[in-house]
């Protein structure tokens, strides 16, 4: 089974939503090749979680959470715990230091 890394056609993303109750979700989406088995989605965002979590400083108090998406896609997104736009800036750049 390959990996997202060992896959050409998928593809992560960084951004921001907010969620239903208007806090910043920082996220990092990603898109495998259209048709991949959802367990290929699926531990590829486990995978991408436990990098998420492993650096993640400890002084932080979000967690981390997936979503399958349909169609070869998901999500890892961080729910924040104070739902700041300090708080939320902090974990966009530790999404980008991780993912480059």
């Amino acid at each position: 089974m390959p990996t997202m890394r060992e896959n050409p056609q998928a593809t992560m993303t960084i951004s921001q939503r907010e969620n239903q109750y208007g806090t910043p979700e920082p996220q990092i989406e990603i898109c495998l090749a259209k048709g991949a088995h959802y367990r290929l989605v699926s531990a590829t965002l486990h995978k991408l979680a436990a990098d998420v979590e492993m650096a993640t400083p400890v002084r932080e108090n979000w967690i981390v959470q997936t979503e399958s998406l349909h169609d070869g896609r998901g999500r890892v997104y961080l729910e924040l715990s104070d739902g700041t736009s300090y708080e939320a800036e902090r974990g966009m750049a530790m999404l980008r230091n991780l993912v480059g």
